[in-house]
C-alpha cells in the first residue's frame, strides 16, 4: 500500500517504494520549564528564513543531543515539550507525519469531585518550528495535540530545510514545541499519525528527496521504540529512542545500543 504525504512547495511523495538508508529516524521529545519570553531568549525556534541561529529556546540551540534528552517532568505544573526528528546521518528532513496521546480527555479528564487529573488537552497548544505547512487532524478529542491527534508538517522546500546537527546524534530537525499542563501523573507519547485513510503513518522525507514510511519497515511492535515519551509526575515512562538501533534481523525485536 501506497502512502501519500503531500508537500505543496515541491510536490513530494512519502511512499513506501523509497526505502533509502533512514531507518535509523527517530522522534524524540525534550521537556523543559514553560517557555516565558524575555529579552535573553525572546523566541522558542530559530527563524530558519535568516543564515544565522538566533537565541531561541529549543535544545538544539542548547547543543543538547536527543540521546540526552530530558524525559520526565513535574506535577502539577506546566512545561514546554519540543517534538524533534533525529536523523543518525547528515541529510536532513523536509517533512514528517506523527502523531500524539497522553491519557487526559475532555470532558474524561474532569473528576466527579471536579478535581482535574493528567495531561489536560484544554491547555495544550502547538507551537510550530518548521517552516512549512501544517495539516493536523482529529482522532477523536479535537484535532493536534489534543489526545490521538496526527499532524503531517513540513519545512520549506528547497528553499529551506532542518539540516542542524548536533554532535554526536546527527541531524535534528526541530518540528515545534507543545505546551502541557500535568494535574497528575501522565505519560505524554508520540505515536504514529493514526487517522489517514492509508492507515497508520510514521513518515519523513529528506532534503535530498529521500522518502521513507518508518511503519512500512518496521513491524507494529516496534513502532514504539522509535517514537519518545515523556513521563510526568510518578512513573517510569519517560524514554528517547535517540541512539537505539533497531536491527532488520530474522526476528526483528533485537535492540541494540548506538554507541
Amino acid at each position: 500500500m501506497k502512502r501519500v504525504l503531500l508537500i505543496t512547495a515541491s510536490m513530494l511523495v512519502l511512499a513506501s517504494s523509497a526505502m533509502a538508508d533512514m531507518t535509523q529516524v527517530r522522534f524524540a521529545m525534550h521537556r523543559k520549564d514553560k517557555f516565558v519570553a524575555s529579552k535573553t531568549i525572546p523566541v522558542q525556534c530559530d527563524n530558519l528564513a535568516t543564515t544565522t541561529e538566533e537565541v531561541n529556546y529549543s535544545p538544539n540551540f542548547d547543543n543538547l543531543p536527543c540521546s540526552q534528552y530530558t524525559v520526565t517532568g513535574p506535577v502539577p505544573g506546566a512545561s514546554t515539550v519540543f517534538m524533534v526528528v533525529g536523523e543518525a546521518g547528515t541529510e536532513g528532513i523536509a517533512a514528517a507525519s506523527f502523531g500524539v496521546d497522553y491519557d487526559g480527555r475532555n470532558p474524561d479528564h474532569i473528576l466527579a469531585s471536579g478535581d482535574e487529573t493528567g495531561i489536560n488537552p484544554d491547555l495544550s497548544t502547538f507551537t510550530m518550528c518548521a517552516d512549512g505547512l501544517s495539516f493536523p487532524n482529529d482522532g477523536g478529542f479535537g484535532d493536534f495535540p489534543k489526545p490521538k491527534g496526527g499532524l503531517r508538517i513540513t519545512w520549506n522546500v528547497p528553499g529551506s530545510c532542518a539540516n542542524e546537527v548536533v554532535a554526536p546524534d546527527g541531524v535534528q530537525a526541530v518540528i515545534g514545541s507543545l505546551y502541557v499542563y500535568a494535574y497528575s501523573s501522565d505519560v505524554l507519547r508520540l505515536t504514529p499519525n493514526n487517522n489517514l485513510q492509508s492507515g497508520p503513518e510514521i513518515a519523513v522525507a529528506t532534503c535530498a528527496g529521500v522518502q521513507t514510511v518508518l511503519t512500512e519497515i518496521y513491524p507494529q511492535d516496534l513502532w514504539d521504540d522509535i517514537m519518545g515519551r515523556v513521563q510526568f509526575g510518578a512513573g517510569s515512562g519517560g524514554y528517547t529512542p535517540c541512539g537505539v538501533v533497531t536491527t532488520r534481523a530474522t526476528t526483528w525485536g533485537k535492540i541494540k545500543t548506538k554507541y
